[in-house]
């Protein structure tokens, strides 16, 4: 996304469609909600979370630092869309 304000509500969408196509099979019926625990329901394991870290640095520019690779941050889409947003307006 080249657009320099982005909208959290967008890329919590964007994120879910990119979850649901890579580590979901594309199942759209996946009762998949932006407060979903990703880590206890098993979608993020270590490999999927190198896999959406490499998808957020090309769709948003953001390179997430390893202080910032926590449980807090990939908890759930809302956690990571935030993550996204606060490591893009700090520059």
């Amino acid at each position: 996304m080249s657009t320099t304000t982005l909208d959290r509500t967008a890329v919590v969408e964007e994120l879910d469609r990119y979850v649901r196509q890579q580590f979901l099979d594309g199942d759209q019926d996946e009762a998949l909600t932006p407060d979903s625990p990703l880590l206890e329901w098993g979608v993020l394991n270590s490999m999927n979370t190198a896999l959406l870290m490499a998808h957020v640095h090309e769709t948003y520019g953001v390179v997430i630092p390893p202080t910032a690779i926590t449980a807090k941050h990939f908890r759930d889409l809302n956690s990571v869309a935030d993550l996204v947003l606060d490591l893009r307006a700090a520059g």
